[in-house]
């Protein structure tokens, strides 16, 4: 059985983090009912067309979910929604907090009607004073967090990473947060209402610069692929064009990198004797190492590396990883059913359990597909589900 089999999940976020948290939960085996606006749905439903004409962006994020639409901006839409709170284990959301109040949804007022709910917010600044209303995404989040300060070269303007780690990583620790509150109740019999920011969702992902910082004056900049703490940490080019990362900063691995290069002499070096000193010479450093990996191409320094114990990587595209590593992880890539897309090629979730193994989800799913299903489970009639239709409240 999934470890979170018979919980059930609302999931009324847009964009990523928190239908990710959502998706985090389905994962684990929750059942999750996607909450989207009639006709127009989730907006990262039109993101792109890279999956035979439906967002990659959307199929990406909300596998495994049932979607019903209803209008929480209608009275009608409020009561519906109320309704599935009734006997529901988890709400995910984030709007601004001012919304799901004048909707009638706020934590009180649902925590009144049902008080074994854990209502997870995702918000972009939290409780920060003046920002409480301010909406936000997660370039916003990485700009005003110092992340974006940290990334890119040297000698261009600051870049945002390459993937939306600020949303992903607030999804990740709302579903933490949910878990930790799942337990509590188990213990307790009550909800609770959990807040995540994606500002201190950005904190945490730089927690070997925030001590730094908060209690020194470091200078951290940009430095590319390079760390501002750890050195030799960075992409060097190969003899053929190609890159390859090397992150040879502690001592074992420097002196097998050494080795690899036939440069013994840099163990000596008082310019790179320990990380310290290489961390305050890396420009020296690299154009060392630089010179020296130019000699040969990329694969070349890649089986050197790997017969010294040298901590290194080539630097592949999404497209090469996937199929290198689809070929020797089993199981990795899954096939899931779309209702009309048919087979979706998916990645299984990234947690695996020794007592269970993963069964492949449906896909994620198509505008409204359970929304006569699940709202005939309430008791609504054929014809009240019609006029509700009529009317737009679904």
């Amino acid at each position: 059985m999934a470890h979170l089999a018979g919980l059930k999940v609302i999931d009324m976020g847009s964009a990523l983090a928190a239908p990710y948290s959502a998706t985090m939960l389905g994962d684990l085996g929750a059942e999750v009912i996607k909450i989207e606006k009639p006709r127009r749905g989730d907006l990262i439903r039109f993101t792109d067309d890279y999956v035979g004409g439906e967002s990659g962006y959307f199929i990406g994020i909300n596998r495994g979910k049932d979607s019903v639409t209803v209008d929480v901006r209608k009275p009608e839409g409020q009561a519906i929604i109320r309704q599935l709170l009734m006997d529901a284990d988890v709400l995910v959301e984030n709007f601004r907090s001012h919304r799901m109040k004048s909707w009638g949804l706020s934590y009180e007022e649902v925590s009144a009607i049902n008080p074994r709910l854990i209502y997870c917010s995702v918000s972009a600044f939290g409780d920060a004073a003046g920002y409480e209303e301010t909406g936000g995404n997660d370039i916003i989040a990485q700009g005003y967090s110092g992340l974006m300060d940290l990334t890119g070269d040297a000698d261009s303007a600051p870049s945002r990473t390459g993937s939306p780690v600020v949303d992903v990583t607030g999804g990740l620790l709302s579903a933490i947060g949910i878990l930790a509150a799942l337990v509590k109740r188990a213990q307790t019999g009550q909800g609770e209402h959990i807040q995540v920011s994606l500002l201190e969702s950005a904190y945490a992902l730089m927690p070997n610069y925030m001590a730094s910082v908060l209690n020194g004056t470091p200078d951290f900049k940009r430095m590319g692929s390079g760390h501002p703490q750890l050195a030799p940490y960075q992409a060097f080019q190969a003899g053929d064009g190609k890159y390859l990362v090397i992150g040879a900063f502690h001592r074992a691995s420097w002196e097998a990198l050494c080795k690899a290069l036939e440069r013994d002499d840099l163990v000596s070096d008082p310019r790179f004797s320990d990380n310290k000193a290489r961390v305050a010479n890396r420009a020296e450093l690299a154009d060392v190492l630089g010179e020296e990996l130019r000699k040969h191409p990329r694969d070349h320094w890649l089986d050197l590396f790997t017969a010294h114990e040298v901590i290194s990587s080539p630097v592949l595209t999404i497209a090469e990883s996937l199929a290198k590593f689809g070929r020797i992880v089993p199981g990795l890539v899954v096939e899931n059913t779309h209702q009309s897309l048919g087979s979706v090629k998916m990645l299984r979730p990234p947690i695996r359990f020794s007592s269970e193994a993963h069964q492949p989800q449906s896909a994620a799913p198509t505008l409204g597909q359970g929304t006569q299903a699940r709202l005939s489970e309430l008791g609504f009639s054929p014809q009240e589900l019609a006029d509700l239709r009529q009317r737009r409240v679904i």
